[in-house]
């Protein structure tokens, strides 16, 4: 029988959940990356006595024993999950408004009686939205899981609520039923990790994300993302397959509209009939195949595309507890305001950000950092293009003003702040551009517009018979448990055509 040979270009975690699966399915699976650790922004750095985490806040999916979700599944069947320690975070989110200040905690009836009893008024709307968007999820994961024609035959019938979203944004879909513009604002607080303001967003998206969050509550991994990343090259190593770091892909071989196999930047090349590109599609048709190469209706299609926001971060290491200044939850929005377009808009603007967020890591791992002390991260998303546009001999005066006007916002919630930093270090949409490749320094790929929701992302096969795409760019989108879902969805269209040839 003829070995099955794939190759995986990128071991963000889409790349390494597609090479665990192949692995573990019998193919012989090469995995390349250009970095020298894996797991593109799941991943961890050191400065001084203080390990930060790079990206993650809050993991989606998993859910306690008895209660495990779709993620946590995924992980089982990568050979990933009995590898890790997974922390539970008490409470989805904290938000600090003008004139309020609210815990919004797991769960479907703790989330609605917290909202409630911020906004009595609006009970009634707030039970209906919260069960509008578990019917969605329901029927969201029936749909993820149909394989058979009679599955696929029902889904008209069995997701009336997933299929009325589409064409939705989350303001539209708010509006039907709460009225008041704080209480929007707060039920959409979280709309950072996600891109795009409520006016702009698919509701899709943040219904089903935002379930997923309620329904399994949201998780740490002790170790950092960096410990996931480490258990799946583990786990892919242990079922035989190759894990290649500091050696990236430079050039993905094509013929007569089917890829042939790679090329490495040390200048091997490694044939296989099945490439998977944890790479975005922008710079894969750019730098690995050549856009003379690619048929231009695939080119379309990537133009009008549009990219989502990146991120500001200002990573600390605290000489003192979190509770010496104020912190007891795992993480905080700041909002300015309530008019999260506006807040949107400064997005595009280099300086102090009207809405961001601040994580305490030591919450949910008490032992994150060394004793008597925490690690704290000021993340604000926003636009990279003004980053891109700074001259070279410029760039550091910006991200240092930057980090001194958002350590001044932040030193006005937690007073004593500034004085207690040991250790900061601080990144910007170029450092993202740099270690990842990310066009603009993306976070989450292309944007979650009414045209980039799930429904309508990019598919996970690539223009050319044996390229497939699994990472943040193509369906269902970003995020880690995105991403690693994405990966998974390339290895079963390979899986599908594997069987096809024989």
């Amino acid at each position: 029988m003829k070995e099955k040979r794939a190759v995986v270009v990128g071991a963000g975690l889409g790349g390494l959940t597609a090479a665990a699966l192949l692995a573990r399915n019998g193919f012989s699976v090469d995995l390349f990356e250009k970095n020298t650790t894996p797991g593109g922004y799941a991943c961890s750095f050191v400065r001084g006595r203080f390990e930060f985490e790079t990206s993650l806040h809050e993991l989606s999916g998993l859910g306690p024993p008895q209660n495990r979700g779709s993620c946590y599944r995924l992980l089982e069947g990568c050979g990933v999950a009995d590898k890790l320690t997974f922390l539970p975070i008490a409470d989805f989110y904290s938000s600090v408004f003008p004139d309020f200040r609210v815990t919004i905690p797991h769960g479907w009836e703790q989330a609605e009686e917290a909202y409630a009893k911020q906004f009595p008024g609006e009970r009634k709307g707030i039970k209906a939205l919260l069960n509008w968007m578990r019917n969605i999820f329901k029927e969201f994961e029936f749909v993820a899981s149909s394989e058979k024609i009679t599955d696929f035959i029902q889904i008209p019938a069995k997701a009336t609520n997933l299929l009325g979203t589409i064409g939705l944004t989350v303001e539209k879909a708010l509006s039907r039923e709460i009225t008041d513009p704080k209480l929007k604002a707060l039920f959409c607080d979280i709309w950072g990790y996600y891109g795009l303001p409520p006016s702009l967003l698919s509701f899709t998206l943040f219904a089903i994300a935002n379930a997923s969050y309620i329904q399994h509550g949201p998780h740490h991994i002790k170790g950092t993302s960096q410990a996931l990343a480490d258990a799946f090259v583990e786990s892919i190593r242990e079922a035989g397959g190759r894990v290649h770091l500091n050696n990236g892909v430079k050039k993905i071989l094509i013929d007569d509209m089917k890829v042939r196999g790679v090329v490495t930047e040390q200048g091997d090349e490694y044939l296989a009939d099945y490439v998977i590109c944890n790479v975005n599609p922008v710079t894969t048709c750019l730098e690995l195949i050549g856009t003379e190469n690619v048929p231009g209706k695939y080119l379309d299609s990537l133009c009008k595309q549009r990219h989502s926001l990146s991120t500001f971060n200002i990573y600390m290491g605290m000489d003192c507890p979190a509770t010496q200044l104020g912190l007891s939850g795992h993480e905080l929005f700041i909002n300015d305001g309530y008019d999260q377009d506006e807040h949107y808009r400064c997005t595009f603007k280099i300086g102090r950000q009207k809405y961001w967020v601040i994580t305490n890591y030591n919450h949910a791992d008490p032992e994150f950092s060394p004793p008597g002390t925490c690690v704290l991260v000021i993340t604000a998303v926003v636009d990279g293009l003004p980053w891109m546009r700074i001259p070279p001999d410029k760039y550091f005066d910006e991200k240092n003003r930057m980090a001194r006007e958002m350590l001044d916002a932040a030193e006005e919630v937690v007073v004593g702040l500034k004085e207690h930093i040991e250790v900061i270090e601080v990144s910007t949409p170029l450092t993202n551009i740099r270690y990842s490749s990310n066009p603009y320094g993306s976070i989450v790929g292309f944007d979650y517009s009414l045209l980039g929701s799930p429904v309508f992302k990019l598919s996970n096969r690539g223009p050319f018979k044996g390229l497939y795409f699994g990472s943040a760019w193509v369906r269902p989108g970003g995020g880690f448990e995105a991403a690693m879902s994405s990966g998974a969805l390339a290895f079963r269209e390979v899986l599908k055509d594997s069987k096809r040839s024989g």
